[in-house]
């Protein structure tokens, strides 16, 4: 029968970095390749690529440059592919300062 070739997983959904590296541990451990999912939103596309980064099974992530303001605007930085990579940010913490234009325009007030 045959088998699976990628494992993938969300920062945002399976338990956090930590979490996503144990995913990529356990893909490195059977020989398969690990693709972090980034769909969520800055704060987990940026933790998923240094998960990508960080994991020696990794050979892409999964991602979406459309038009999606919670990666666009929430943060200060411009998140570009170029010849389909995307620079790993070395800034401190995952790399991205929150807008804070942003968070005044969405914030509930009670």
């Amino acid at each position: 029968a045959g088998s699976g070739w990628k494992m993938s997983a969300d920062p945002a959904f399976c338990g956090g970095i930590s979490e996503a590296m144990k995913i990529g541990t356990i893909a490195s451990a059977f020989n398969l390749r690990f693709a972090p999912h980034l769909w969520a939103g800055a704060p987990c596309f940026f933790a998923g690529l240094h998960v990508c980064a960080a994991s020696p099974a990794s050979f892409t992530v999964e991602f979406s440059l459309g038009a999606n303001p919670m990666i666009h605007d929430l943060i200060e930085e411009t998140v570009e592919a170029k010849d389909g990579m995307i620079a790993i940010p070395e800034k401190p913490g995952l790399g991205f300062t929150l807008s804070e234009r942003f968070l005044e325009a969405h914030a509930l007030r009670g």
